[in-house]
């Protein structure tokens, strides 16, 4: 299977009749064929390579019935203090733990 990033002197000439084709359909603005090169390369690679993208990914992240991620309960725990002196959350550490471990330590000693 051929390298779809290497580029050979066939791929840059379909890329620069294309990126030509496109410069003459938008009326040959004084820009000139160069600047339509980007697109035209990202076409030719799409068209060489039609399935890319196409695999579909797991989400690293469990998903609910909707779709949408759902984060775990405790990273809502240590997001820091909102403030205010009468806020019940006042006495707790703002900087959340290195592990689970130094945290039940940390409320065992308290």
């Amino acid at each position: 299977m051929d390298n779809p990033l290497q580029t050979t002197p066939e791929t840059q000439a379909r890329i620069a009749a294309k990126a030509k084709e496109m410069w003459e359909a938008d009326g040959r603005p004084g820009c000139g064929p160069d600047a339509y090169r980007e697109a035209a390369s990202e076409l030719i690679g799409m068209e060489s390579n039609p399935d890319a993208g196409q695999i579909p990914v797991d989400s690293p992240v469990p998903l609910d019935e909707n779709g949408q991620p759902v984060e775990e309960a405790f990273l809502e725990e240590n997001l820091g203090n909102p403030g205010g002196s009468m806020n019940e959350l006042d006495d707790r550490q703002e900087v959340p733990f290195a592990t689970r471990q130094e945290e039940e330590d940390a409320l065992k000693n308290q």
